[in-house]
């Protein structure tokens, strides 16, 4: 078994001979890497069992919670991970700004670090793909339909210029979330008239008890882009189909799952508690499997700038 606390002491004396905030960097920067070193010798079986343990125990796992992005995915003030809340500190976001401030200089600095990672900058590149894809359904279909699935504080709608001007008929914000769909529809208000909310699980739309076309509509675009890295290969596909279902011809499905390989993965399920299903390009096209080749009028995958999300995009016929 790899021995975490040497590992973990060094990076302890290298902040203890240091100071100021480039230190607390450092650390982060550190400890994301060195903690990918452990896990690849650890292996499977003795990371989980006993090296994230040691993580958690050690002084440095206690430090990097100063980084408010760190802290409040460990913490998960709304019961679950990967929450809304947590993405606004990966956008920077101003509704995040009382908790960076609170955090102090240690955290702030650790937080640059964290929030400057490869995965990061792949959700804040998601928001912006999400946005283009609204504004891409309104520019082809003039009034465009579109659902939001697990929509979180749907900040895409935010940066949506096709929303902002009018040119989209109806955008559903769907999500399990009270909390969530009460800010969404706070900021309706000022961003457009044509969002609506509507709590909705995952449970729901595989039921279709409260999802069918009767009931909320049928749709040019429907979207989920963080979702996917937490359901099993069963209930992604099963889901997929169900969404599909919800489109009218002509319209798309996008769908987003994180990549395997990345760097901060071991950082992110120790330190953080954020554990997501990463998927290879064949896995994310998997979800398409309960949908018939006749009802598919195209299928097309993309990885991001980073190539740490990969995309699906399913066109009806």
């Amino acid at each position: 078994m790899v021995r975490v606390a040497t590992h973990l002491d060094a990076i302890a004396a290298e902040l203890a001979a240091s100071d100021g905030a480039e230190a607390h960097a450092r650390l982060a920067d550190r400890t994301i890497e060195t903690l990918r070193d452990i896990r690849d010798a650890a292996g499977p079986g003795d990371w989980a069992a006993a090296a994230v343990p040691a993580v958690r125990s050690h002084p440095i796992g206690a430090l990097m919670q100063d980084c408010p992005l760190t802290r409040h995915a460990f913490a998960r003030p709304r019961g679950y991970p990967g929450d809304a809340g947590l993405l606004d500190l990966i956008y920077h976001h101003p509704d995040a700004g009382d908790a960076v401030a609170a955090a102090g200089a240690a955290g702030r600095a650790a937080y640059a670090v964290t929030a400057g990672t490869a995965p990061c900058a792949a959700v804040r590149e998601r928001r912006r793909i999400l946005a283009a894809a609204i504004d891409r359904a309104a520019a082809e279909r003039p009034g465009a339909a579109v659902l939001a699935v697990a929509c979180g504080h749907l900040r895409e709608a935010e940066i949506s210029a096709a929303l902002r001007a009018g040119r989209v008929g109806r955008l559903l914000a769907t999500d399990q979330d009270r909390v969530s769909l009460a800010l969404v529809a706070e900021q309706a208000h000022k961003l457009s008239p044509a969002i609506a909310t509507r709590r909705l699980s995952v449970r729901d739309f595989i039921a279709a008890k409260a999802t069918t076309e009767a009931e909320i509509g049928r749709f040019d675009l429907v979207y989920a882009a963080g979702l996917y890295d937490y359901l099993d290969e069963r209930i992604a596909a099963r889901l997929t189909r169900k969404l599909f279902g919800l489109l009218r011809p002509g319209g798309r499905l996008l769908i987003g799952n994180f990549l395997t390989g990345l760097r901060e993965e071991a950082y992110m399920d120790a330190v953080m508690d954020w554990q997501l299903l990463y998927r290879t390009e064949a896995q994310i096209r998997a979800f398409a499997a309960e949908i018939s080749e006749v009802d598919l009028a195209g299928i097309h995958y993309a990885a991001d700038s980073g190539a740490c999300v990969g995309y699906l995009e399913l066109e009806r016929a």
